[in-house]
């Protein structure tokens, strides 16, 4: 693989080295070939797995040797390395073939010995640790590599990983300030060195430039001139506009408003004023001045503004009307489920409108938070000001998302089903075929196949049967009203069968009876009709699928289990006198018994 895939024999090889927390689960024995002896045993000699350990080892370190690049991806692997090869590497990076090449080459070898060495030294007690003396030889080849220039020897400063750049033991605080003390020495050494534009060209080489303007920012003395301010802003790389965000960010925490007011922006573009405008706090004082110096082009503030809602105390408003109106509804939410959290007063046709917005919106779809639109959705839910055709537009709209959760639900639309008959109706039209149509009369739009969907998903996830009062109580002469209304139509339209099938579904969540029995006897009676096979099929087979996703016993007791309590429940309506009923559940109970006799017969292969 090495002579032939060599890339991929590489990224093989690395994963055969050996690894502190590794471990090897086996695998099955080959059913159809013999490759594997009749007399073996499972396990592995200590001498067997050292021999093959040094055999990758040696073969790891012959590849880096021959390539920098591998040479740094193995200095990772390094402290888990047979001690042969563990010095044959250290040996190869102490040698003048690697002291001799450029700074460029040696910065990523230098790196990795140096987050090496700070790693093995911040967990000295860690039971992975290398040994001091072996930490110390290797913090002796690093500092041999350390880069000259500066330009160099700092860009590991400016990475995302602020904790593996900690160097000291000490609170989060005190490290933290320490690195933002190297930080700004680092850029002040460049910007002695060469300027602006070495500060530039640093901040186009490392990992984070944001955070080369931050430390930038700190430096005492003017800013650079307005129009090179300017030019960043809208520069392409786009690290020099997060280098100037940084900057920005940095010079408005240490000199505040006054210094924003005394930038000279009458020669910028309003590009350039906006995305200024978006690294200062999202707070009124900056909504205030982009309004004075965007006048009508604000747009080019709100559309850029990373929108954080824990910046601003009050406002809020104001902001999400802003944000809807140039197209960014899902940080409108955000906004919105800020003044929930704090409890603040949430306008509900505003909440409405961003959550409808947001369906169209061509923003991220990392920027939408299902948590926050539940929580946004439930208090329009609790709030009987609410406009409730609002209410019904957006729990259609998020149907999808309120189905999955076991703490919302669409409350609006299953009151609707449970209460109006033109409204269960005209959902099973929309989700079921008539019996009375030619199937091939009707090929469905996109669009249809959508709403569908939809209706489909919101009959099986319904949880509110037809005669369930608010308080928990159940009325049987509302659930026989609302029932003979349904028949009547569904018969017209030629969907009594799946009509009938769907209410079975629904009936599962029928409270018990008040004397006592397991379902309310009204229920009872409409299932055990003699018309009703639909709705007992849909009624058991809820049952059956309401089990969802469980652990399968080897001996098939939970089925087991199952079926003696439907077998209870059975008998206790057959009591009743709903035999009709009683002979469904006795059909599940049945279904359970042989469920349980098909994973008992199969124990062994659990076993």
């Amino acid at each position: 693989l090495l002579t032939e895939l060599p890339d991929i024999g590489w990224r093989l090889l690395l994963t055969l080295l050996p690894q502190f927390h590794g471990a090897s689960s086996g695998s099955r024995r080959p059913a159809w070939r013999a490759a594997i002896p009749d007399d073996w045993r499972p396990g592995v000699t200590d001498n067997d797995y050292w021999k093959q350990t040094m055999a990758y080892s040696e073969l790891a370190v012959d590849e880096a040797q021959k390539d920098a690049s591998k040479l740094v991806a193995l200095i990772d692997h390094l402290q888990n390395l047979p001690q042969p090869a563990h010095e044959r590497i250290l040996e190869h990076l102490a040698s003048d073939i690697v002291l001799a090449m450029p700074e460029a080459e040696k910065l990523p070898l230098w790196n990795e010995l140096i987050d090496l060495v700070a790693k093995h030294r911040n967990f000295a007690d860690a039971e992975w640790a290398m040994n001091p003396q072996q930490v110390e030889k290797i913090s002796v080849i690093a500092n041999r590599l350390a880069p000259d220039a500066p330009f160099f020897r700092h860009q590991r400063l400016f990475s995302e990983r602020d904790f593996d750049l900690y160097e000291e033991k000490g609170s989060y605080e005190e490290q933290h300030r320490e690195l933002d003390n190297r930080r700004q020495g680092a850029i002040a050494e460049i910007a002695a060195n060469g300027g602006v534009e070495a500060v530039l060209a640093f901040a186009k080489a490392v990992e984070s430039p944001w955070r080369v303007g931050i430390a930038f920012g700190t430096l005492p003395g003017d800013d650079p001139d307005g129009a090179v301010l300017a030019g960043l802003l809208e520069s392409e790389p786009k690290t020099l506009a997060q280098f100037a965000g940084g900057f920005f960010w940095s010079r408005f925490h240490s000199r505040s408003w006054q210094w924003v007011d005394s930038i000279e922006t009458s020669e910028w573009t309003p590009g350039q004023i906006g995305q200024f405008l978006s690294f200062l706090p999202f707070t009124q004082d900056t909504w205030e001045r982009s309004k004075l110096l965007l006048g009508k082009d604000e747009s080019a503030y709100w559309s850029n503004t990373t929108a954080n809602p824990y910046d601003a105390k009050s406002g809020l408003e104001l902001a999400v009307d802003q944000l809807i109106r140039h197209a960014r509804p899902c940080a409108a939410i955000r906004c919105l489920h800020r003044m929930l959290h704090d409890k603040q007063p949430l306008d509900r046709g505003r909440a409405a409108r961003a959550l409808l917005a947001a369906l169209r919106s061509s923003e991220s779809p990392h920027s939408l938070d299902t948590h926050q639109i539940i929580e946004i959705i439930k208090a329009l839910q609790d709030d009987l000001s609410t406009n409730q055709d609002d209410l019904f537009s957006v729990e259609w709209a998020y149907l999808s998302i309120l189905v999955k959760h076991n703490d919302a639900s669409p409350k609006l639309l299953e009151h609707r089903l449970a209460t109006e008959q033109e409204f269960f109706c005209e959902v099973i039209r929309l989700a079921f075929r008539s019996k009375k149509e030619d199937r091939q009369a009707e090929k469905l739009s996109d669009d249809k196949k959508k709403i569908g969907a939809n209706a489909y998903r919101l009959l099986n996830g319904w949880h509110t049967p037809p005669g369930l009062r608010e308080d928990g109580t159940y009325d049987g002469d509302a659930l026989n009203a609302w029932l003979d209304d349904v028949r009547k139509e569904c018969t017209e339209t030629g969907h009594l069968e799946i009509a009938m099938t769907m209410v079975g579904h629904v009936l599962v969540h029928v409270p018990q009876d008040p004397d006592g029995l397991w379902i309310n006897r009204s229920a009872a009676v409409v299932l055990n009709a003699k018309d009703a096979d639909d709705m007992r099929d849909g009624f058991c087979t809820q049952i059956y699928n309401s089990r969802g996703a469980h652990y399968v016993d080897p001996k098939g007791k939970p089925e087991r289990d199952l079926a003696t309590k439907y077998r209870a429940q059975a008998e206790a309506v057959e009591c009743a006198g709903y035999s009709r009923l009683a002979a469904a559940l006795r059909e599940l109970a049945v279904t359970y018994d042989r469920e349980a006799e098909r994973i008992s017969s199969r124990g062994l292969f659990y076993d």
